[in-house]
């Protein structure tokens, strides 16, 4: 009994000196790319196609799970390594058991060494390998995380209400102005379209973050004279593409413009489309020039002016500003 004893201690202590030392090293401000993890002893194909990443900044994590983006905290202490409140958004796909292991672990790290081949995240039952990104994949991680913070300043529009979108003329006193939003900082600019941003930093206006509506981002954009405009949104390609200036108005040598919107499936096709209600007005405030316009939506998102199309004025009134 004690030589099989002895022996069994023997095998324990060859296992214990046998698992690597960890070694820590600098991860403030890296980006990791997952290549393999294990459970217990069991190596764990990712598969083709599926893709985990991790980043460390200011005492932050963050990175793509298989099905979900995540973010968490994170402390060290030489090579000790711990993190904390990991929460991900909530998308389903077919790699969700993979995401779920993945988080697991990273949830129960405990130390950890930066090696000239990458990454090692020692954990409670099981261990996660990773490789440095490439410069390429350091920029669109950025970028990506630029773009989850510039969307996090759309709250979503109530889409029970058809909303009537009008300009601003009096920027400096907007009262109960339902479309002040949020001052977008300028180093979000370059997540717009090129074009759009250009104009934007040429004309010096400022941008407002407004609100989600169905696929679209509303956003209070500069006029003629300031940031009076509503205009609509779509993330394509990586970018917030400008849809369509949907309201707007400026007033200049006695003249008077405006232009208001609406939102709603107006020809009941599930795809939201725009009716616009435009006036022009003498500086005695005589109507000189109206009209009616609707734009229908395609199915890739595009509008296009609808001719047949004929609402009532009358229930499309016009806001007073």
């Amino acid at each position: 009994m004690k030589k099989r004893l002895l022996f069994l201690m023997s095998i324990t202590a060859i296992l214990y000196a046998c698992q690597p030392s960890p070694k820590g090293g600098a991860i403030e401000n890296t980006y990791w790319t997952l290549t393999s993890y294990t459970l217990g002893r069991k190596a764990v194909s990712l598969g083709a196609g599926v893709h985990a990443s991790l980043q460390f900044s200011n005492k932050q994590v963050s990175g793509d799970a298989p099905c979900n983006s995540y973010f968490g905290n994170f402390a060290k202490d030489g090579v000790n390594l711990s993190l904390s409140n990991i929460s991900s958004t909530e998308r389903m796909c077919d790699n969700i058991d993979l995401e779920t292991a993945y988080l697991g672990l990273l949830s129960k790290a405990r130390s950890f060494s930066v090696l000239e081949t990458g990454l090692k995240i020692y954990c409670n039952g099981g261990q996660l390998v990773y490789e440095p990104m490439t410069v390429q994949e350091v920029e669109k991680a950025e970028r990506k995380k630029l773009t989850e913070k510039l969307l996090a300043l759309f709250p979503p529009m109530e889409s029970s209400i058809m909303p009537h979108l009008f300009p601003i003329l009096r920027v400096d006193k907007p009262g109960t102005y339902p479309y002040q939003g949020t001052l977008v900082d300028t180093s979000f600019l370059q997540l717009f379209d090129a074009e759009t941003a250009s104009v934007w930093r040429n004309a010096g206006g400022e941008v407002f973050a407004v609100g989600k509506y169905d696929n679209f981002y509303v956003c209070r954009v500069p006029g003629r004279y300031v940031s009076s405009d509503i205009a609509l949104f779509q993330q394509t390609n990586g970018s917030l593409a400008r849809s369509e200036t949907v309201s707007w108005a400026w007033c200049d040598e006695g003249w008077c413009n405006q232009q208001d919107a609406w939102l709603r499936d107006l020809n009941k096709d599930g795809r939201m489309d725009i009716i616009q209600h435009y006036t022009l007005t003498d500086d005695k405030g005589k109507l000189r020039e109206e009209r009616m316009t609707v734009l229908t939506q395609n199915e890739n998102g595009t509008f296009g002016e609808n001719h047949d199309l004929k609402p009532d004025k009358s229930q499309f009134k016009m806001a007073k500003i």
